[in-house]
């Protein structure tokens, strides 16, 4: 609405209206490279032998871990750079680091060995799928399916739900829905817990909102062989950002 009025404005004065329309186009065209990075999910022929699986999450205590490997061995003297973050190898977690990961950030990786870049890559960051419709400790009744809502969500490239089973056997997972999806229903089937688990169940749910990847290149998260890269150049794997919100329902378990 603002840019609208301001070019109202400036019609009547040429030189002005030049001026301001060289620098929108600036804009424009910066606008359309941040929509790019945040809606694409390229993927390229690997050129060295490196794995590479790197992930940002965002938040206000934003993240990165970064995992390399080499013919099935991990890399432990890499050289690791996210945004302006330097990592650390971590021998339980790989690369870690602390991040700047606000919203719509752009977050961009260097993997260097041996003084050869083997990787790098861009992403972006999602917005919080904030959920809208259970406050943690809501009840929720045995053998019925469960409706979780959230707000809409930005810069996403697909979006995932996941409930922990409280007997830490199993999760259900949705699978990467679209990123515009803001509902999605866990099946009664996934609340049939046995009543000798105790008087009730806490069964968490979270919602992450992913950038990186979509639907057509999702199995790729769960291979330990990628013969790609996800959003990642040099190395096979995969370079994703995420931002997530939780909760918790309790399920009465009595009869």
């Amino acid at each position: 609405m603002k840019k609208h009025i301001l070019l109202f404005i400036l019609m009547f004065f040429t030189m002005a209206s030049v001026q301001f329309s060289a620098c929108s186009s600036d804009e424009d065209e910066a606008a359309d490279v941040v929509a790019s990075l945040c809606t694409d999910t390229p993927t390229n022929t690997p050129t060295n032998d490196y794995m590479v699986v790197a992930q940002a999450f965002g938040g206000m205590q934003g993240c990165g871990v970064v995992m390399i490997s080499k013919d099935g061995e991990n890399v432990v003297d890499a050289e690791v750079k996210m945004g302006n973050s330097t990592f650390t190898y971590d021998e339980m977690m790989g690369y870690t680091g602390m991040i700047a990961a606000t919203d719509g950030a752009e977050m961009e990786l260097e993997v260097t060995h041996n003084g050869t870049l083997i990787a790098s890559g861009k992403t972006c960051i999602p917005s919080n799928p904030t959920i809208t419709n259970i406050d943690s400790g809501d009840v929720h009744q045995k053998n019925t399916a469960l409706e979780v809502q959230w707000n809409s969500v930005d810069h996403a490239t697909a979006i995932e739900v996941t409930m922990t089973d409280p007997m830490g056997d199993e999760d259900h997972n949705s699978g990467f829905l679209d990123p515009t999806a803001t509902t999605y229903t866990i099946p009664a089937a996934w609340f049939d817990i046995s009543s000798s688990w105790g008087g009730y169940a806490e069964c968490q749910i979270t919602v992450t909102a992913i950038n990186g990847i979509s639907a057509e290149n999702e199995n790729a998260l769960g291979s330990d062989s990628l013969a790609i890269g996800v959003n990642i150049e040099g190395a096979s794997g995969v370079f994703i950002a995420a931002n997530a919100d939780e909760t918790t329902v309790v399920v009465p378990l009595d009869d």
